[in-house]
């Protein structure tokens, strides 16, 4: 797991060798979002990997996936390759952003969620 809490990380990872799909969309988010300040304000962008199960997303972000079995993201986008999944912790709108390769070795209860609640129809970056 990369847990990216500042613009600077984010350009450390982009350098490295990556999905085109990841590195296009977390381009996208970065465009996006620069003009709101440090990302360190605004929340962290959470890239899961092989073997990263729902309890380490949780310790890693001190937010649970599930509260009493419901949710508490507030929704689920596929991006071809990559599930985009934001969790908004404050009327202000920082949060977390968890980005999930649609890949076997990644924990079947979370590919599972995603790709339940995901929004299909649409494909694009924004």
């Amino acid at each position: 797991m990369h847990d990216i809490r500042t613009w600077a990380e984010l350009d450390i990872f982009l350098s490295g060798a990556r999905s085109p799909d990841l590195t296009q969309l977390l381009r996208t988010r970065r465009d996006q979002l620069m003009e709101f300040g440090d990302l360190s304000d605004l929340g962290s962008l959470v890239i899961i990997e092989r073997d990263d199960t729902l309890a380490d997303i949780e310790r890693a972000t001190g937010w649970p996936v599930l509260m009493d079995g419901q949710p508490t993201f507030e929704w689920v986008q596929r991006h071809r390759g990559i599930f985009e999944m934001p969790f908004v912790l404050s009327d202000a709108g920082t949060g977390h952003v968890l980005f999930v390769p649609d890949a076997d070795d990644i924990d079947p209860a979370l590919l599972k969620l995603c790709r339940i609640h995901a929004d299909q129809a649409e494909t694009s970056q924004e």
